[in-house]
């Protein structure tokens, strides 16, 4: 019962009684089937029957057993299988957290010199195979040349002072690429290792050293165009200044605590009330402003600077804040001061030229009108009685003055188109062109000329120079003829908008009229189609066609004055083509 404790060990012994009081009965029987016999037999039986009960009640004790076994087995197993799921959840987890955060795990045995590498720093070190065993040759071999003392030494006061280590280095993966990564770890001294993680910080390196270069840029930029920036918030009393905004100052970078108060005695006094005007109503109104102000430096020198401040609300919380660019334009202030005093001269001059110009139109001609006309007395009733060569100095005298006369009047009609005030109005092109052809018709019936005239529609403009500029080049049409070639003149136009014209000075959205002067005459070589609107260009001697070299500069001139282009394409012996583009309406563009 001791060895064996259960109910067939405890039956088992307790048959023992019916078996000795049956032996106890049959030794009493004195006849067979008598009642001691009887008692016997059938103590006897029991004595069968307990064990056997026994046994059955065993066996059911024992399936119970084993139920309840099994049972608490599955319980077990359940639960296992529980702590194995959530562990591979959370290995899982923590490969995707180091896939995303490009950080892999290392552990190094410092008895045994053996490494474990995690997948994810397979991948940083640059290796596609996980299956190999990584050594400490590999792992030397993949930290670059110049970081292995570094790192080396790190490790090593690791282990020898039982602390964390942190080192930042580059690693040379197999294909050649270098990467700067974040090695950092402890040494857990109960099992002797060095456990560590390796995360991938090239581009968030990448990413500081362009940070810094752009702080570098701005720095000298701001240093080049004398632009310093700042930055106030509603929370805080102090502003923040970049190291130009020290120097604008007069003062060493951060050598100063500046906030609203301390600004203002940076200010020169006259303007002082100014600013804090300014500032206050952009406070108020939560708005962005910009202010001209004079500062003082410590030295008594004083500086002229201009302040653009943009307001901005803060993300969190009811704040806001001024991000601000102030800017030294003591330079800019002078050169207007200069520029100023430029203008009062030219304008001084512009009145000596106007004067001039009256001079010219007056004075200049009056002698040159006697001349003409003592030279005709003296060729009218002095001619007989002056020999043939007296006659040829009368006649080039005559010539002369005569082209002097014609001169001035072409500089005084460039002068007046260059002064004229832009007064537009709607200028129909058919009808002016029209009373041109009519103005020219003379020349135009003893030439044999033809002109072909499709024109239509009406630009803004000042109709008296637009008429100056076309009968200048409908002139020269007539005057670069060929010989015995009657010259044949087309006059067309059209309307486009500037984006199709191959000009770069064109306003894109802007319509212009379009009018073409294509002629048959004698043309010229186009190397000079820049120049020929040049003041006094020629490109044929006085003796082959007359001319001063102004009217086509005069044409130019009328035309820009229009926000026009004009430009001419020829073939020498073939004719000329002439180009004049001006706008349709002016309010697009002024």
């Amino acid at each position: 019962m001791q060895r064996f404790h259960g109910v067939f060990s405890k039956l088992l012994v307790l048959s023992i009684a019916p078996l000795f009081l049956a032996q106890l009965f049959m030794a009493l029987s004195s006849q067979a089937f008598d009642s001691y016999f009887n008692a016997a037999h059938y103590l006897r039986f029991i004595s069968y029957i307990v064990p056997l009960v026994g046994i059955v009640l065993n066996y059911v004790e024992t399936v119970r057993n084993e139920q309840r076994m099994i049972a608490k087995l599955d319980v077990e197993i359940r639960e296992k299988q529980a702590i194995a799921a959530n562990l591979s959840e959370r290995e899982d987890l923590l490969a995707n957290a180091e896939r995303i955060s490009h950080l892999g795990s290392w552990e190094l045995n410092i008895k045994t010199n053996s490494y474990k590498w995690s997948d994810e720093l397979y991948k940083i070190y640059g290796f596609n195979d996980f299956s190999f065993q990584p050594t400490h040759a590999i792992n030397e071999q993949v930290i670059a040349p110049e970081y292995k003392k570094k790192v080396n030494k790190e490790l090593s006061n690791a282990v020898i002072n039982k602390t964390h280590f942190a080192a930042e280095y580059q690693i040379l993966q197999p294909n050649g690429v270098r990467k700067y990564v974040l090695g950092q770890g402890y040494y857990y001294g109960k099992e002797h290792k060095l456990i560590g993680t390796v995360q991938d910080i090239t581009q968030l390196k990448e990413a500081t050293l362009k940070l810094r270069k752009n702080e570098t840029l701005l720095r000298e930029a701001e240093a080049v165009s004398h632009n310093g920036s700042w930055e106030w918030n509603s929370g805080d009393e102090l502003v923040f200044w970049s190291d130009e905004m020290y120097n604008i100052h007069g003062y060493l970078p951060h050598s100063v605590i500046v906030n609203l108060h301390t600004y203002l005695s940076f200010i020169y006094e006259d303007d002082i009330n100014e600013v804090r005007l300014q500032f206050s109503t952009a406070r108020k109104n939560r708005a962005s402003f910009t202010v001209g102000y004079r500062i003082v430096r410590p030295s008594g020198e004083i500086r002229y600077v201009s302040t653009t401040a943009k307001f901005k609300e803060n993300e969190v919380g009811n704040g806001y804040s001024y991000l601000g660019n102030t800017q030294d334009v003591t330079l800019l202030k002078e050169t207007e001061r200069k520029l100023e005093e430029k203008i009062n001269e030219l304008n001084v001059s512009n009145k000596d030229l106007e004067q001039f110009a009256y001079v010219a139109s007056h004075d200049l001609q009056e002698p040159l009108r006697k001349i003409r006309a003592f030279g005709e007395r003296l060729k009218t009733r002095f001619g007989d009685s002056i020999d043939v060569e007296g006659q040829d100095y009368i006649e080039r005298m005559q010539n002369a003055a005569e082209r002097m006369q014609t001169l001035i009047d072409d500089l005084l009609a460039f002068s007046r188109a260059a002064r004229e005030a832009k007064h537009f109005t709607p200028v129909n092109l058919n009808d002016l062109i029209t009373k041109v052809l009519a103005d020219l018709d003379y020349t135009i019936e003893n030439n044999h000329a033809t002109v072909d005239l499709a024109i239509q529609g009406q630009v803004e403009g000042i109709a008296p120079q637009l008429a100056q500029v076309f009968q200048n080049i409908l002139s020269n049409s007539l005057k670069f003829m060929r010989p015995n070639v009657p010259p044949i003149i087309n006059i067309s136009s059209k309307t486009v908008l500037g984006s199709t014209l191959q000009i770069s000075a064109a306003v894109q959205n802007q319509w212009y009229c379009v009018i073409q002067i294509t002629d048959n005459g004698i043309g010229f070589d186009e190397s000079y189609a820049g120049k020929i609107f040049d003041l006094f260009q020629r490109l044929h001697s006085r003796a082959e066609y007359k001319g001063t070299g102004i009217g086509l500069a005069i044409c130019k001139k009328i035309v820009d004055n229009h926000s026009g282009f004009i430009f001419a394409k020829s073939i020498e012996g073939e004719g000329s083509s002439f180009f004049i583009i001006l706008p349709i309406k002016h309010n697009a563009i002024s």
